[in-house]
């Protein structure tokens, strides 16, 4: 296609090129700049947007997050391997290189006919990074004359405002601080995973893919720690008193419960000589504490607040709440997820937003009262982010196309905005102490006077009015023995606390490590149990190179990084500090590289062996009464159940021979069998178990 050609599709001479990160986005923007009256064209079969603003000719075209990935040059065997570019994803990845590979060829074409380059990919990190390869390596190096457009929603007022006040340049050190994210992240994970791979091959004579990288390595160690901290506990006794008294003042047809003052009695003899001395006595009261309590409206969500709140009412893994939230905002019904601000925008029209709100009926009754309000003011949290402001709706309310899960997490969203504006929850906490004999007893009750922004988690008030020296009879004292806790192991979104917490990662990414610690086999279960290949890992790389596993040294770069960001020192620098310590990791690794691959082995050989027991599923979806299970051997694995045993079920299929595999709760709805999900080649695949099924095995 010539520019020729191109002039007779688009219609225009002359034209702005603007580059988003995803074709969602685009569209938005189009709709937003022509109030809807936008043309579409088809250009080797992806969308292009041509729309008129301000006497300005826009072409809008997308990426579909990044074009350019870095890859090896040559597959040469010595390590280190530093001998790497930023190539097209299509090589990279196969799966998507027809659609890569177009749009490459559509942002070339245009570029050259085009006398403006306007990047609006995402405001953060990834987003400059992202629009900064397609500038240099599809526009012909024009990453350092193209401007910028900022916005955090894609509502038409935003993205009409950020058109009317467009930067003169993109974030160049923004840019370079995430290309050399990226180039540390691929020189560690391709060196280190390299030569713990051939320690292993080399050993076991059979391949496996063990991967560790600069943020993967720290947050393993966290899991094995906690395993080991939980394999070594010793649960240590206690007894407590359970006591119950009653009164004629008490109405509540219950006894009322109270706890001897020291909760743990580590002795034995102790709290049955207290039990003994308590009996035939009364209960007196000689004590009595009122303080008053305020509960203040919650702060505004960012990404992990909002992820943790999901995991909590949802059980959705961070990496489902982050893409849910990313559809959210591509659809303009949420600003943009990816930020780590608890703040709101300053010149927000709030009130607009809760005006639009109070169209949907769950939340009528609360914006309404807000809309009454002469003032509304905000609370806020203390963390900020230089690229957006904290997770809120932008008022508007279609959501015909969102599914229950969807429109739980932008009910969740909706419901923490409104709160902001209410009144605090207050009232008054009670105590009381009682006397039983020479020992202290005491119980306490909060009693909410104001609920506030609190309503619905009413404190039920079970107020007794009792009065310094009552007395009550003792119905029943109980000596039970307890044991302290153990640590308790992570889970999905404890684990990103943990990595937000040692400052490892970013906001973007930590779901993303986790979800590969999970397809490498690393970790058993939603509990994130260490496999005995992830403590052999830890254990080696304890012995020879411990620096992988340290948050310090993590930290240390992420700090050089914000430096790369704040133009304080070059990435070139950062880059072969990198590859300086890289050779004397490596040189340990390839010095015993033995041990190492002896150590690998056999945690390799037990997990092996584990994963040819039986693994119990859930119920059957064809029989509705038999189990499902995975049996497997030495070379396959097949999902059966187990009333196929005594010829009462047919289901008896094959499994693929690696990666997790799970059951989903409905069967296929063709023909009722198993529907499985597992992973690809990385990427999530479902079907249908059925051989004879014509819903195919289509990987998605």
């Amino acid at each position: 296609m010539n520019k020729t050609e191109l002039k007779q599709i688009i219609g225009v001479d002359e034209y702005s090129l603007v580059i988003c990160e995803k074709s969602e986005a685009a569209k938005k923007i189009s709709e937003a700049l022509s109030n809807n009256n936008y043309k579409t064209f088809k250009i080797f079969n992806i969308d292009v947007f041509v729309v008129k603003y301000n006497k300005t000719n826009y072409v809008i075209c997308s990426a579909i997050g990044h074009l350019y990935n870095l890859s090896l040059l040559k597959k040469r065997q010595k390590l280190p391997v530093y001998d790497y570019a930023w190539i097209p994803s299509k090589q990279a990845d196969r799966n998507r290189s027809r659609i890569i590979n177009s749009r490459i060829k559509v942002i070339e074409r245009l570029s050259d006919n085009a006398n403006e380059f306007i990047l609006a990919c995402d405001l953060d990190q990834e987003g400059e990074t992202i629009g900064y390869n397609i500038l240099k390596y599809a526009c012909n190096e024009k990453q350092n004359v193209a401007k910028r457009v900022k916005f955090s929603t894609l509502m038409k007022e935003d993205i009409e405002y950020a058109f009317a006040n467009i930067q003169n340049n993109i974030n160049i050190n923004l840019a370079y601080a995430g290309i050399t994210r990226h180039t540390i992240d691929f020189l560690y994970g391709m060196n280190i995973s390299r030569a713990l791979s051939r320690a292993f091959m080399t050993n076991s004579k059979k391949y496996r893919t063990l991967s560790m990288g600069r943020v993967q390595g720290p947050t393993i160690s966290y899991l094995v720690e906690n395993e080991l901290l939980r394999e070594t506990y010793v649960p240590l006794p206690f007894w407590s008193l359970e006591t119950y008294i009653d009164s004629e003042k008490n109405r509540t047809n219950k006894w009322i419960k109270i706890q001897y003052v020291k909760q743990r009695i580590l002795n034995k003899i102790e709290a049955e000589k207290i039990r003994n001395e308590c009996k035939g006595e009364k209960a007196t009261v000689n004590k009595i504490k009122k303080s008053k309590f305020k509960i203040n409206p919650p702060v505004p969500f960012n990404l992990s607040g909002l992820q943790k709140q999901a995991f909590k009412l949802y059980r959705l893994s961070p990496y489902q709440t982050l893409s849910i939230a990313e559809k959210l905002y591509l659809n303009a019904l949420i600003s943009y997820p990816r930020t780590n601000s608890q703040k709101l925008p300053k010149n927000l029209d709030c009130q607009r937003i809760i005006r639009d709100l109070s169209k949907l009926m769950e939340f009528k009754k609360v914006a309404n009262e807000l809309l009454l309000k002469k003032k509304l003011t905000s609370s806020e949290g203390k963390e900020t982010d230089n690229a957006h402001p904290s997770i809120y709706p932008t008022g508007k309310i279609i959501t015909n196309n969102l599914t229950d899960v969807e429109k739980k997490v932008f009910n969740l969203i909706v419901k923490r905005f409104l709160n902001l504006f209410r009144e605090p929850a207050s009232g008054y906490k009670k105590e009381i102490y009682f006397k039983i004999g020479k020992y202290d007893f005491y119980t306490s009750h909060k009693i909410l006077t104001d609920f506030g922004w609190n309503d619905e988690n009413q404190i039920k008030d079970n107020n007794i009015e009792f009065e310094v020296g009552d007395e009550l009879d003792i119905k029943r004292m109980n000596l039970n023995k307890k044991f302290e806790e153990p640590i308790i192991p992570y889970n999905q979104m404890t684990l990103v606390q943990k990595m937000e917490k040692e400052e490892i990662g970013t906001k973007s990414t930590r779901a993303n490590i986790i979800r590969t610690i999970i397809d490498r086999m690393y970790v058993n279960g939603n509990k994130l149990v260490p496999t005995d290949l992830a403590k052999a890992l830890v254990e080696t790389l304890s012995d020879y190179s411990p620096e992988i596993l340290s948050s310090e040294m993590t930290r240390k770069m992420e700090e050089k990084l914000k430096q790369i960001e704040d133009g304080k020192i070059s990435s070139d620098q950062v880059i072969k500090n990198t590859k300086d310590d890289l050779e004397l990791v490596l040189k340990s690794l390839k010095d015993n590289d033995k041990n190492i691959g002896k150590m690998l082995t056999s945690a390799s050989n037990k997990i092996d062996n584990k994963s040819r027991e039986n693994i119990i599923l859930r119920k059957c979806t064809v029989c509705l009464d038999g189990t499902l299970m995975i049996t497997s051997n030495l070379k396959n694995r097949a999902l059966v159940c187990s009333k196929s045993i005594d010829g009462k079920c047919t289901v008896k299929a094959s499994l693929p021979r690696s990666g997790y595999i799970r059951t989903q709760k409905n069967g296929c709805i063709k023909c009722s069998w198993p529907k499985i999900r597992t992973t690809y080649k990385g990427r999530p695949w479902s079907f249908c178990s059925n051989p004879d099924c014509h819903n195919e095995r289509k990987r998605k």
